[in-house]
């Protein structure tokens, strides 16, 4: 299911605070509906994501050889009042996450000279812990140390995902010391502690087929399947009674480079139970990737991308940054004849897809970020 490789990304870091000459508009300037999405967002809280600082700079697509770093940003959910917050020549910093009181985040860092695979992305490099704002980044231990670490609902633990040794351990932040350790049921990556504390989810392989999503229990360690088959990139509802995650059909979309049915990876929601699953976005031209919800869970951004199964897209819409309200879902857009039908009622939007000023769309490193209504710092000069 990974795009391996797919990206010269992200990892080591001071915390300079940069403010871009950025302005993010609608995703069509004569789209009255995504302009009033946009400023409905506009000053909800905050997102973090990573992306390759040159092109934030020069605001165009650069090829994968003339990329350079990429560092963490944060912006506002319709683009506005962008910085850097690490702003490293010589790392990389990816899979930034927000505590739950969105007072620190937490992310990998790595030398410039790696690549990110998507299916490693949690453990490679080392776990670094700082301030919302990127200040005092503190390095948990080694490289490859403390995998596919999610924080705990308080922040003061972290759940580990091993993959090898098929075990989830969990640390006090502080001491580094263990103070639990499980089965890992399955998961093999993507694994995130829910916010009330009860859960983990993650992408896994049970009952003999690959590429679950499954929520396993905390205290009756009982597993639940939330969605079956070719699926990744979990991510809980900030309610914790769901998750958000892309699911490729092979019916549904395009063939691959060989022929056969491949499918295009779509956005879909679940509840937590297992018994609920439904479509939120998907797009004909591109494949739907790293879904998060904002702390109120009303809106989900994610990213667009092409696939390593060789697929037809648009490669415009690559590493491109999507915002949508969860109530206007399932979003199907136009020329998906497959969902169309399955989905009459679809609508084509609002789609909000972040902008550059000069109307390119903004592009960032294909891996997860995350959203915050926790006030951050003080808006940047120009």
């Amino acid at each position: 299911m990974g795009t391996s490789a797919f990206a010269k990304c992200v990892a080591q870091g001071a915390f300079f605070v940069t403010a871009l000459i950025l302005a993010a508009t609608a995703g069509a300037a004569d789209d009255p509906a995504a302009e009033a999405l946009r400023k409905e967002v506009a000053k909800k809280g905050w997102i973090v994501i990573a992306a390759y600082a040159k092109e934030i700079e020069t605001q165009k697509r650069l090829s994968d050889d003339d990329l350079g770093q990429a560092d963490l940003y944060l912006m506002r959910p319709d683009g506005s009042e962008m910085k850097n917050i690490t702003n490293t020549p010589d790392t990389h910093e990816f899979f930034p996450r927000f505590s739950n009181d969105g007072k620190r985040i937490m992310y990998r860092r790595m030398r410039k000279a790696k690549d990110i695979d998507h299916d490693s992305v949690g453990a490679q490099g080392e776990l670094v812990v700082a301030g919302s704002d990127g200040s005092n980044p503190v390095a948990c231990g080694k490289h490859g140390e403390f995998p596919w670490a999610t924080w705990s609902p308080d922040a003061r633990q972290i759940a580990c995902l091993y993959k090898n040794e098929h075990l989830i351990r969990m640390f006090d932040l502080e001491t580094k010391q263990k103070v639990r350790e499980m089965p890992s049921h399955g998961i093999f990556q993507q694994m995130y502690w829910s916010p009330d504390g009860k859960k983990l989810c993650g992408t896994a392989n049970v009952n003999g087929a690959d590429w679950n999503i499954i929520a396993l229990d905390l205290e009756t360690q009982q597993t639940t399947v939330l969605s079956k088959y070719l699926n990744c990139t979990p991510s809980w509802f900030k309610g914790s009674d769901g998750v958000v995650n892309s699911c490729r059909n092979p019916e549904w979309g395009r063939k691959g480079g060989d022929g056969q049915p491949y499918g295009n990876t779509v956005l879909v929601q679940g509840t937590g139970d297992g018994k609920t699953r439904g479509l939120l976005y998907a797009d004909i031209d591109a494949h739907i990737y790293n879904g998060f919800t904002s702390p109120d869970d009303k809106y989900v951004a994610f990213h667009t991308g092409m696939s390593e199964g060789g697929t037809k897209g648009d490669p415009k819409k690559h590493r491109c940054f999507h915002v949508i309200r969860r109530a206007d879902g399932p979003i199907v857009q136009p020329g998906f004849e497959q969902l169309g039908k399955l989905y009459p009622s679809a609508k084509t939007g609002p789609v909000l897809q972040l902008r550059f000023a000069g109307g390119q769309p903004m592009v960032t490193v294909f891996v997860a970020g995350d959203w915050t209504y926790a006030e951050i710092g003080a808006p940047p000069r120009s």
